[in-house]
């Protein structure tokens, strides 16, 4: 009786086995896109363990990363004159949002505001987490019908869950939420977990289906849900002192430096013609250097924070604290809105030329 041997697997059928294509390269995708997950984990045990206060931690995030981060939606925008022909109506019409907040506190509705405020804001860190995930399907050829279903699904509940089980289980967090919504979180808590099972189940069997049908593995899209889906659930379910503030900055500070690096990246574009006009207007001068990229950021991270706090502190009556809180609101759904609306790389051909998909 004569043994058999396995085949020899050759160097042509292993790279087709694993995929790795990356958005700019591996080292800068692992550092940048994957790796800078640890920023969120720094953060966590510096907080947890007390060695850094809330208000320093929070305040330092703010002003430094975050209300930067959404300058560099503006840079590639509102600064960018080819922009501003472009999505003139969709520029314009998205200041809108300055608007919206503040008639809402008027009309006495402040605490519903607010509140979805909260859930934009969490659904936007879910809705960039999903975008890599894109860029990586497309970097890789990962577009089947079946693995973009599966894909999404498996994504969009695995963050969901234990956002709302954090509300739930946290009183803080609940007194945020309108009263008449209180009663059902818990429900929907349950719900999201049966579904977050079964998501996760058909994903993993999907992959396990790929193996089998010797598709390739598109490993970019597992270090990125790898990274970014367990540190959402331990922070979420980690206990710690005001919570619902604390974790705005743990969480999002992945999420920002993912948006620095991939907007430095996208402006790289910004060039100027052979004859040394500009095309860009005032995008070519804040992405010329990397220097220039952050003083603006910075100086736009101290508009955006200091006047509301300011009038917090003044102790100028609630009225006039919810309004102008609400009103630098808009800064941020302005952000969310356009993203949603300017990374679409299977529409807009000049994105896709910009971050290099092809």
């Amino acid at each position: 009786m004569s043994a058999t041997t396995a085949p020899a697997i050759t160097g042509k059928e292993q790279a087709r086995a694993i995929s790795l294509r990356w958005i700019i390269s591996a080292q800068e995708d692992l550092v940048w896109f994957i790796g800078s997950v640890l920023s969120s984990y720094i953060l966590l045990v510096l907080y947890v363990s007390g060695l850094v206060p809330l208000l320093w931690m929070v305040g330092a995030w703010a002003v430094l990363i975050d209300a930067p981060h959404v300058f560099g939606t503006f840079s590639r925008t509102y600064f960018d004159r080819t922009e501003r022909r472009a999505r003139k109506r969709l520029l314009w019409g998205s200041l809108v949002f300055f608007v919206v907040g503040p008639v809402m506190v008027l009309a006495g509705v402040g605490l519903i505001f607010f509140f979805l405020a909260a859930l934009w804001a969490y659904y936007h860190l879910v809705k960039q987490h999903y975008g890599f995930m894109v860029l990586y399907k497309k970097k890789n050829d990962d577009l089947a019908k079946i693995d973009n279903v599966v894909d999404r699904a498996f994504l969009l509940l695995a963050f969901t869950y234990p956002f709302v089980a954090f509300i739930a289980r946290d009183p803080e967090a609940m007194r945020r939420v309108p009263a008449r919504l209180q009663s059902g979180v818990g429900i929907l808590e349950t719900v999201l977990l049966v579904a977050t099972v079964i998501a996760a189940a058909g994903w993993l069997i999907r992959q396990g289906q790929r193996v089998w049908q010797g598709l390739p593995l598109n490993f970019p899209k597992y270090l990125l849900l790898a990274a970014a889906i367990p540190m959402h659930w331990i922070v979420l379910l980690t206990p710690m002192p005001n919570k619902p503030l604390a974790i705005v900055a743990i969480l999002t500070i992945y999420h920002n430096l993912q948006y620095h690096r991939l907007i430095w990246f996208h402006n790289k574009k910004y060039t100027k013609d052979a004859d040394g006009k500009e095309r860009y207007g005032a995008a070519e001068l804040i992405s010329r250097r990397l220097i220039y990229y952050v003083a603006f950021g910075i100086l736009f991270g101290l508009w955006y924070q200091m006047p509301r706090r300011y009038v917090e502190s003044s102790g100028q009556g609630a009225l006039l604290t919810q309004m102008v809180a609400a009103f630098f609101w808009g800064y941020a759904f302005i952000h969310y809105y356009l993203d949603s609306k300017i990374w679409r790389v299977r529409r807009d051909p000049s994105v896709g030329k910009a971050l290099q998909m092809s």
